[in-house]
């Protein structure tokens, strides 16, 4: 059974007393506590309606604090590829330009540009190895390991996990130069002279198409400036040349004999009629005292130079086909470069092996990053800058134009025959320098090094225009989280002194009231 407490009279006035001085004590505490702390209160409880608005602006902070983390790390990637790449482009520049400077010298020292190249092909490695301090820049998604092996590795070979031997570049452009000059030493042509008649018949592969590939020179044609004296046909499987003297020709009449090599590319050799030529000459014939000693001397002298263009400008080309080849193969995941192999005739065809299967030549494969899966090698590493913001800032050192400039420093160090300043070497020299120009000119094609090195600028300068963004937005969230958590000094003080002043007002009233009796009352 529910009872109800007897009310006595004047008891609300006192309950209601004591309630506001509770209040007013808590209202105390409150103050003086933001006065304190500086925080209107000490949970988001205590915020009322504010507080989802400041638990909104917290989190958007927090998130523009984990961009700018990230920015930071993005920006040192982005400087060291820029720096990376300048160096590339740097090297590849003053390389070429050092070449080109060699061809106006009287004495070619070859010795001296092929310590140059091999200098510089190293800076470039080195420079393909960078790293940030926990990821490496230019294996793509696979930044745990350096990406490319070293110099001496790639050149000459080393051992895999398994102690199989493996070539390096300099056996393959060995390889091809061989297969491409021929056992005659002349590109892999067969030459006879019978009476007035000069025959040259192309080996058995010079016209071959890929997968197989030409080998050393096929003719284009032969041309005469004098053709009552000299005159020229071709045709038959393999194809023959014949040059067939029909006059004695006279000084300076020229015979040039135009040839193609293996990847398409046209030389030619030029041989000028004279009165006494030297038994060595590659550039002059002399006029016999027959039109069959004039034609045996074009013979020897068409011989001698099909050997020094075979030396140089199709040795050169060899090696320059070899090194782009060599440096592209890793693009094509599971593959080595193409190797060249010989069938029970002696003719030298192609073959690509794949790098997981034992075969009789086992090659070095240069880069261990990531292959070219066909995406965009800078979306291989991607960075949120903003919420809606991304850049992207990843590299491969498997690139087309890295590739490039690989392989000219390569074909510079290895084309170039080993020794000093010599007159034998200037052909070789220009050969050399001929192939490597295209390769090393790759700053200069689209896409280029450059290009790659542009990217990265772009996204740095992207990236500081994000940071900008964020810390605009940051202190915008950060003025309305201080106007909800933050107390004002001023304002905590003022209402403080006024509650301690009503406070005190009250207290004194009610320790007057508590001391009224009826007596006092009626004295």
């Amino acid at each position: 059974m529910t009872t109800i407490a007897p009310f006595a009279a004047g008891s609300y006035a006192s309950s209601r007393g004591t309630s506001q001085l509770v209040s007013l004590k808590s209202q105390l505490t409150d103050l003086t506590t933001q006065l304190s702390s500086g925080l209107t209160a000490q949970s988001y409880g205590g915020l009322g309606n504010g507080r989802t608005a400041a638990l909104s602006a917290q989190a958007s902070i927090s998130a523009l604090n984990g961009y700018s983390a990230v920015i930071d790390t993005a920006q040192t990637r982005a400087k060291l590829g820029t720096t990376s790449l300048s160096q590339i482009v740097t090297v590849a520049t003053q390389t070429n330009a050092t070449l080109q400077n060699g061809l106006q010298s009287t004495s070619t020292d070859t010795q001296a540009a092929k310590s140059t190249a091999l200098n510089n092909f190293n800076a470039v490695l080195d420079a393909l190895n960078q790293s940030d301090g926990s990821v490496y820049l230019f294996g793509g998604t696979k930044g745990a390991t350096p990406p490319v092996l070293d110099a001496e590795t790639i050149l000459y070979g080393g051992t895999n996990a398994n102690g199989v031997a493996l070539d390096g570049l300099s056996t393959l452009t060995s390889e091809q130069v061989t297969a491409d000059v021929g056992p005659q030493g002349n590109g892999r042509l067969t030459q006879s002279v019978a009476g007035n008649t000069v025959s040259l018949t192309e080996g058995a592969a010079a016209r071959a198409a890929k997968p197989n590939g030409a080998f050393g020179f096929s003719i284009a044609g032969v041309t005469s400036s004098n053709t009552a004296a000299f005159t020229g046909a071709q045709g038959g499987t393999p194809v023959t040349t014949t040059i067939t003297g029909t006059a004695q020709p006279s000084v300076g009449d020229t015979v040039t004999v135009q040839l193609k090599l293996p990847d398409g590319s046209a030389t030619s050799v030029t041989l000028k009629a004279a009165a006494s030529a030297d038994a060595t000459s590659t550039t002059t014939f002399a006029i016999g005292g027959s039109l069959t000693d004039t034609v045996a001397n074009l013979s020897k002298s068409l011989g001698n130079a099909l050997q020094n263009a075979a030396s140089t400008t199709l040795s050169a080309n060899a090696t320059a086909r070899t090194s782009a080849d060599f440096f592209a193969a890793s693009s094509d995941a599971g593959t080595t470069p193409e190797r060249v192999y010989y069938d029970a005739s002696g003719t030298p065809s192609y073959v690509h092996t794949a790098a997981s299967t034992t075969a009789v030549k086992q090659s070095v494969v240069w880069y261990n990053g990531q292959k070219d899966d066909g995406t965009s090698a800078r979306a291989s590493q991607t960075y949120q800058v903003g919420s809606s913001a991304t850049v992207q800032l990843g590299a491969r050192a498997n690139e087309a134009p890295i590739q490039k400039v690989l392989a000219g420093l390569a074909t510079v160090a290895l084309g170039m025959p080993a020794g000093g300043t010599t007159g034998t070497n200037s052909d070789a020299y220009a050969a050399v320098v001929a192939q490597a120009t295209p390769l090393l000119g790759a700053s200069n094609t689209s896409p280029s090094v450059q290009d790659i090195a542009t990217d990265f600028s772009l996204a740095s300068a992207r990236m500081t225009n994000a940071a900008s963004t964020n810390t605009a937005q940051k202190s915008t969230l950060q003025d309305t989280v201080d106007g909800i958590e933050q107390a004002s000094t001023e304002e905590v003080a003022t209402r403080l002194l006024d509650l301690q002043n009503r406070l005190q007002a009250s207290y004194q009233i009610t320790a007057s009231l508590s001391k009224l009796s009826l007596v006092n009352y009626i004295s």
